[in-house]
């Protein structure tokens, strides 16, 4: 969910998957990991040239690197303080603070502690001698053909090579090299997360029970919160009642489905126009995240019911199950860390890296970042 605003993503589907921003989440909350997700297929290769911002583990951050993520994620602030407030200027929001802070250095901080994650996890993956198989090369191969050398020049690779390095400061030559560092960064991360058992989240959960009270996209500060399934059926801003109606009469039949006996993440799955539908619409939420209609009715329901009428908002209507709540201070329960999507083994894997992070050998060249503006 996402700053009481929504916009379809060039697949149709909404925005909010894993690595995107989700739907009705106020505008100030940008993940971390959703910058890095949406900006990956555009890295920046480095060479050793070239100004360094800092040094990881090893591996370098480059000026050109650093500067091609900051724009990135700049837009990505302007763009969701627009679904907030449509009439907002540049000059207006790069103007105000975010926590006390201005904003481009929050973005800044941002880049640069995944830029650091990233760094230390391509290092692992090369000790490890994770590689890329033909079939994945080959893949690789089709993205750069489908989304560079085609789009910038009709199929011819000088020209489209020409066109993309105009545009984004890289060779396809460089783009794939980063390409193949991101496949084996998410192969390292696949392997990774695979070898962890349900045996491992208990003991993790036993022994580190505080981490699962707050470090979740909308929960913080082991606030009030709420674990809660979430079904949208979506209605445009611009739509007609006829359309209103007929996403009402959808959301009602999808009750009927659930007073029967249907699985709600079944249904959420299948029927949802969020992008927590892929997690079978898991959000896991405290006050003052949500919009107002939605956020009422889930701290309103018990664990375990839904919502017998449709929510409405104005994105459309919404379906709304409770799993469960938790008081201030209060972790989240041992199935909520073995079934929220947030949580599980990527949650262990992640809590993982954040130390090796933390220990890795680390400089920043402050003449550098600083004259980055």
């Amino acid at each position: 969910m996402e700053d009481k605003k929504t916009k379809k993503s060039s697949g149709g589907d909404y925005a909010g998957e894993k690595t995107g921003i989700p739907l009705f989440v106020k505008y100030g909350l940008i993940a971390g990991a959703i910058v890095l997700a949406i900006a990956i297929g555009l890295i920046i290769y480095f060479n050793t040239a070239e100004r360094i911002v800092a040094t990881v583990g090893g591996e370098k951050i480059t000026e050109t690197e650093f500067r091609y993520y900051l724009d990135y994620q700049k837009q990505l602030m302007f763009y969701s303080a627009q679904q907030a407030d449509p009439n907002i200027t540049e000059e207006t929001f790069w103007a105000t603070k975010i926590g006390g802070e201005d904003p481009v250095e929050v973005a800044k901080k941002q880049i640069l502690e995944e830029l650091k994650s990233l760094k230390v996890q391509y290092r692992m993956a090369k000790e490890a001698n994770v590689e890329l198989t033909r079939d994945e090369k080959d893949y690789i191969d089709l993205l750069t053909e489908k989304q560079i050398i085609e789009p910038y020049g009709n199929g011819n690779r000088i020209k489209a090579n020409k066109a993309f390095k105009e545009n984004y400061g890289i060779s396809i030559d460089e783009y794939e090299k980063i390409q193949e560092q991101i496949f084996i960064v998410q192969k390292y991360q696949t392997e990774e997360t695979g070898k962890i058992t349900d045996a491992d989240i208990e003991k993790y959960y036993a022994e580190n029970t505080d981490l699962y009270k707050a470090d979740t996209k909308y929960r913080y500060d082991a606030e009030e919160a709420v674990w809660a399934k979430h079904i949208l059926i979506s209605v445009d801003k611009d739509a007609s009642d006829e359309d209103w109606d007929a996403a009402l009469e959808k959301a009602k039949g999808l009750i009927e489905k659930l007073k029967a006996g249907e699985d709600f993440a079944t249904l959420a799955k299948e029927n949802s126009d969020d992008g927590s539908a892929q997690w079978g619409g898991d959000y896991l939420f405290g006050k003052d995240r949500m919009v107002d209609e939605f956020e009422k009715a889930a701290f309103e329901l018990e664990p375990g019911e839904f919502t017998e009428e449709p929510v409405k908002t104005e994105y459309g209507y919404h379906i709304i199950k409770l799993e469960e709540k938790y008081a201030e201070g209060e972790p989240v329960s041992l199935r909520c860390a073995k079934e929220y999507q947030e949580y599980g083994a990527a949650f262990i894997y992640e809590q993982r890296i954040k130390e090796l992070v933390d220990k890795a050998e680390y400089k920043i060249e402050n003449s550098v970042y600083d004259s980055i503006k």
